[in-house]
């Protein structure tokens, strides 16, 4: 049995500080698979003869699993501790990554980006848990800051990266990107990661996750056929009424267990709901941007891989240094000044790249890009110590768990409303290369009007707690 405070004495006082880059060097690499497949995307669909409609889902089911296995988080730590359920999503992850080098037809690989999502949800909310126990005497801004730089600068790298790989050694090469760091992360959290867990943790409420998992795959299931078929065919409402059908049996289970997978009761303080509504927005943002600006330059502005993953390089670093700074003046400025700074930029950010007409030269789409990385990069630690402040101190591991799983909700029903609405307008324009330019201009709007509305719920933003 290894806790913090063992941990602590052993390592001296820059144990923190190790704990925080283990935990960084983690959820980059996860984060960094989430993404890179997205310029990788057009190479993918020649090479299985697949269309957007099919291909979204190496995004939206890794989003969707993520979003699901984000609910395990809390019940495995508690149960098996951090260190082991780490090593465990870790393992698996390495082991469908290369299985991912072997797959002969889209189904495997849609299969195995899936089941890497759920490694990653389960994964991720260990790092907010942890940087909040353990910064607990101080500096956990700061903390959260230069946790956010790891955490928004990775979907950047990754296209970033991955386009370059893609265009020298194929598709194949963004599913080994992150192994390096995968095993890194192992490899150092084999010495630094609390192993302490409750072993009379309850079973976990398998009924109300497979209900998840139905809600959310069938809903999007639904939106994806819709994009080919229309709504009156039964392969598009059928699974629409079963998602909204398993979706209301899994909150009508979550309301009456006393120990639900996602305990409703964090919404009732208003702070949390609040943020609720924010996170949506800042998972659209980060997912959705990185899913469509590569398409975007891929298809009208005819950039190769490696040179659609190169614009979203300043980007990345720009959204890094915002993060960080963003972290630094949450211990100083109020939660809704920085939430409403970081959605008008994303509002900016958004017009203006819809504004721009083929031919934009690459600085000029660099611009805009990299104003909604700024954006982005102020929201997430306003965002994380907003939502978390508003609770008691027994809520926050499931606050943590809680906001991550609606902000990652917000990437995959943004990237797949924003393929849904990118093919409906294709056809309704023409079908044709213009008809491609308007709407990939129109999906940028609707981001910007999307992320106008959600300055309602950051306006006058308070924590509840003191």
């Amino acid at each position: 049995m290894q806790d913090l405070s063992l941990l602590q004495r052993r390592y001296g006082p820059r144990y923190p500080n190790y704990l925080l880059m283990v935990l960084m060097l983690g959820s980059m690499a996860m984060i960094l698979a989430s993404t890179s497949v997205n310029v990788a995307l057009p190479a993918i669909m020649a090479d299985f003869r697949i269309g957007r409609p099919l291909a979204q889902w190496l995004s939206t089911g890794f989003l969707a699993a993520m979003t699901s296995g984000l609910l395990l988080s809390a019940w495995a730590q508690a149960r098996f501790g951090a260190r082991a359920t780490a090593q465990a999503g870790l393992a698996v992850f390495i082991v469908t990554s290369v299985l991912a080098l072997v797959a002969s037809a889209a189904w495997q690989l849609i299969t195995l980006r899936i089941i890497q999502g759920l490694c990653a949800g389960i994964v991720q909310p260990l790092a907010m848990v942890l940087i909040f126990r353990v910064f607990a005497g101080g500096g956990r801004g700061a903390a959260l800051g230069a946790y956010g730089l790891g955490v928004m600068i990775a979907p950047t790298l990754g296209p970033t990266i991955g386009g370059y790989l893609v265009d020298m050694f194929g598709w194949y090469a963004v599913f080994w990107l992150p192994l390096p760091m995968c095993f890194l992360a192992m490899l150092a959290g084999l010495f630094l990661m609390p192993s302490e867990r409750q072993r009379n943790t309850p079973f976990l409420d398998l009924w109300a996750f497979m209900l998840l998992n139905v809600g959310l795959f069938a809903t999007l299931g639904a939106l994806a056929e819709a994009q080919r078929f229309a709504w009156a065919e039964p392969r598009v409402w059928a699974p629409g009424v079963i998602g909204l059908a398993a979706i209301a049996g899994f909150l009508w289970r979550s309301r009456f267990s006393s120990r639900p997978l996602l305990p409703l009761a964090l919404w009732r303080h208003v702070g949390f709901r609040k943020a609720s509504w924010v996170a949506l927005a800042l998972g659209m943002g980060l997912y959705g941007t990185t899913y469509i600006i590569p398409l975007h330059v891929q298809a009208i502005e005819g950039y190769s891989a490696g040179w659609a993953g190169l614009l979203l390089l300043p980007t990345g670093v720009v959204m890094g240094v915002a993060s960080f700074m963003g972290g630094r003046l949450s211990d100083h400025l109020s939660t809704a000044v920085l939430l409403i700074a970081g959605l008008l930029a994303l509002v900016v950010s958004s017009v203006g790249l819809g504004w721009l007409q083929p031919g934009a030269s690459f600085l000029v789409l660099c611009f805009w890009a990299c104003i909604g990385r700024i954006g982005l990069g102020i929201l997430l630690p306003a965002l994380t110590t907003g939502a978390l402040d508003a609770l008691d101190r027994e809520q926050v591991p499931h606050g943590a768990g809680a906001i991550t799983f609606v902000r990652q909700l917000g990437g995959a029903f943004g990237v797949n409303l924003l393929t849904f609405f990118l093919e409906w307008r294709h056809r309704q324009e023409g079908g044709d290369f213009p008809a491609e330019v308007v709407a990939f201009q129109q999906s940028f709007w609707l981001m910007g009007a999307l992320f106008a509305l959600t300055l309602l719920a950051a306006w006058n933003l308070r924590p509840s707690q003191g």
